[in-house]
């Protein structure tokens, strides 16, 4: 199942608290497009899961995962990186992780 590490569950409730939106809201991962043989990867927060997500809470964040990308990252997660004092999110496989 994808993970969300604590630095990037931090970094989210802070982004949904800074765009107001209610604490109540879950962050839903998604494919925004595809194109053959390539996958675009959506983020979004929203106040309930799509019928066949993946659900999970992580954190105090809740975790919605479109079916088509719950297989896909079931061995990944969620990070934070930063460069040059901008946070960004990315995905690691959980093998890389520090624990």
């Amino acid at each position: 199942m994808l993970q969300i590490t604590h630095g990037a569950a931090t970094f989210l409730s802070e982004l949904r608290r800074g765009q107001d939106v209610p604490e109540t809201y879950g962050l839903r991962v998604f494919p925004e497009s595809t194109e053959p043989g390539e996958i675009t990867i959506g983020l979004g927060f929203t106040d309930s899961p799509a019928e066949g997500d993946q659900v999970t809470e992580q954190d105090g964040l809740k975790v919605f995962v479109a079916p088509e990308l719950a297989t896909p990252l079931e061995d990944a997660a969620i990070d934070v990186a930063g460069d040059d004092g901008a946070t960004k999110l990315v995905f690691r496989p959980q093998g890389e992780l520090q624990n």
